[in-house]
């Protein structure tokens, strides 16, 4: 264990409360969760795999692309703010790294050998390369890999969020240490340099990809490169110093929904009507409706105020999110390779399918959550050491699931 130095230390002082205490709990951005986990099922299973056999369904796969590239944004800006609020006191950064390693890498080595056999049964080309950086989570620093990824290609936000927690002790410590009145500054900041980047990467030189109007380099720097990713990850940190600090307004769910809404329907919307992805549509077309949502959300849980998102049911699901996520993808991918080749469904038979899938996703969610996420966090999360009291990780606030706080990715 790293000594309690200042440098090596999230300490009392520098806990996001001040006071020594844990941070209450934020069920809300649990159940928020699910819908962010729904958004990235329907880009999957009804735009990328749907054959677009009629002008309905061409215009739905359109209009739905950008569902999934919302869906991460929100779990990226997500997993800053939850890390941030559940800080704990005197937390040593190699104590916080030990958690995170344990909370991404058993379901991920699961779900990554189970990706490893469907590309062999489906007959996909596996590299060495590919299939080594895909484990070692290190995939999406390489543009080329975007492409050739096979094994589980979704857990690039994983190699994302990996970076995340390798620099979040330090990003915090140094955001922490901002005076109140340049927090607000800082997220606005943070929010120009996530809608700049997709227009500086037109500026990048080379070939437009087909059916896309971008290329291969500019679709990486501003869909998947670490470094830029972690914009909103910074911003969710700042969103919740801001909240902890009691200087975010108190504002009604329903106008940050509608926001959220309507950033997605203008995204949506250009995306069907222009038949191509656009790169801003990935997230600067929504960064602020989500911030506002996710802060909102949390503002109102520390009031004890009425939320939707804190049902019982819908925190459930939320806390299967990350698990959902990893699974979700090789489901469909199978289901879809499984399908003759002459047959394509419209949209109303492929909705059918979706539905029932997505009962079937909720189930291998939570036999992966069940069988491999908790076991090994009540193992390996904490030294041995510790007392036999102390092997059950502490709630964090808010979650238990995809990509965020104490019992997230």
């Amino acid at each position: 264990m790293l000594p309690a130095q200042k440098a090596h230390t999230l300490t009392s002082a520098e806990a996001p409360d001040g006071r020594g205490v844990p941070a209450e709990r934020l069920p809300s951005l649990t159940g928020l969760r699910f819908f962010a986990a729904f958004l990235v099922f329907l880009c999957h299973a009804l735009s990328q795999f749907n054959p677009q056999t009629d002008s309905v369904s061409h215009d739905v796969a359109y209009f739905l692309l950008p569902a999934g590239p919302v869906g991460v944004s929100f779990f990226f800006v997500l997993s800053g703010f939850v890390l941030t609020y559940a800080a704990r006191p005197g937390d040593t950064v190699r104590r916080f790294w030990r958690r995170r390693v344990v909370k991404i890498y058993p379901s991920h080595v699961v779900t990554w050998s189970a990706g490893l056999v469907l590309a062999w049964v489906t007959g996909a080309v596996v590299t060495t390369s590919t299939t080594a950086a895909a484990l070692l989570l290190v995939q999406a620093w390489w543009p080329d890999m975007i492409l050739t990824a096979t094994v589980n290609p979704i857990s690039w936000t994983l190699a994302c969020e990996l970076f995340f927690y390798l620099l979040f002790p330090f990003l915090y410590r140094g955001l922490r240490r901002l005076p109140r009145q340049r927090l607000w500054p800082a997220a606005g900041i943070l929010v120009a340099l996530v809608m700049a980047v997709p227009h500086l990467a037109k500026l990048l030189p080379g070939e437009p990809m087909p059916l896309a109007g971008w290329t291969l380099t500019q679709f990486w720097l501003v869909y998947t490169a670490p470094p830029v990713r972690l914009l909103e990850f910074a911003l969710g940190i700042v969103l919740a110093l801001l909240v902890r600090e009691g200087m975010w307004p108190l504002l009604s769910v329903k106008l940050a929904a509608a926001l959220c809404v309507a950033g997605y329907a203008v995204a949506g919307i250009t995306t069907m009507v222009t038949e191509l992805p656009h790169l801003w549509a990935m997230s600067s077309a929504t960064v602020v409706p989500l911030a506002v949502l996710i802060a909102t959300a949390a503002r109102r849980d520390r009031e004890n105020l009425p939320s939707l998102a804190r049902r019982p049911r819908l925190v459930r699901l939320g806390e299967l999110s990350f698990a959902f996520y990893l699974v979700h993808h090789m489901i469909l991918t199978a289901f879809f390779a499984a399908l003759p080749d002459d047959v394509r469904p419209g949209l109303p038979t492929l909705t059918g399918m979706a539905v029932v899938l997505f009962f079937v996703c909720w189930g291998a969610a939570w036999l992966l959550h069940t069988g491999v996420e908790l076991p090994a966090m009540r193992r390996w999360s904490r030294p041995r050491a510790a007392s036999r009291g102390s092997d059950t990780p502490h709630p964090a606030p808010g979650h238990s699931a995809p990509l965020t706080g104490e019992r997230t990715p």
